[in-house]
């Protein structure tokens, strides 16, 4: 194990403060934007169990989408995570490694532990089929995608016709 060259700060800030990354790769769109916005109202408690990961700059690297839809409902502040002293290389492969998520879900273990009307409630996308590749279903729509405005955090979808 490696020397720890950062540290970790963990605190309450104001929304306000913290900056969105123009630069995050990933989108949300409309509809599962409403679902986490819902998701928060219904389970706020996550607001103070899941920390918005940020750098010495409150620029924001996890917890992007979160920070819209708590500013949606009009929160002031959220307990952050700051990481002092990661260097910019580190900082962008955190922000893929956290979004790129691994593993795969046991369809046996959710099906008999949670209720598809829980899954569906919390806003969890799953479909117990036998394993199909459900971005071919996505084909007709590849180039749709949803946009954020940087600096009022609306959000929109972009579309454009696909050619093939």
């Amino acid at each position: 194990m490696g020397k720890q060259d950062f540290e970790v700060k963990i605190y309450v800030e104001k929304l306000a403060k913290l900056v969105h990354n123009s630069k995050n790769p990933r989108y949300i769109k409309s509809k599962k934007h409403k679902e986490l916005v819902k998701s928060l109202q219904d389970f706020p408690e996550m607001k103070d169990i899941r920390e918005i990961v940020v750098d010495e700059n409150l620029l924001i690297l996890a917890g992007d989408k979160r920070c819209y839809a708590l500013e949606e409902l009009q929160y002031e502040d959220v307990r952050v995570k700051q990481v002092l002293g990661l260097s910019e290389a580190k900082k962008r492969e955190f922000i893929i490694k956290d979004n790129a998520h691994s593993g795969d879900w046991d369809s046996d273990i959710l099906a008999n532990e949670w209720s598809p009307e829980e899954l569906d409630n919390w806003g969890a996308d799953f479909k117990f089929t036998s394993g199909g590749d459900d971005d071919k279903n996505d084909k007709a729509d590849y180039k749709a995608h949803e946009v954020t405005c940087p600096n009022c955090g609306h959000h929109f979808e972009l579309s454009e016709s696909p050619t093939e």
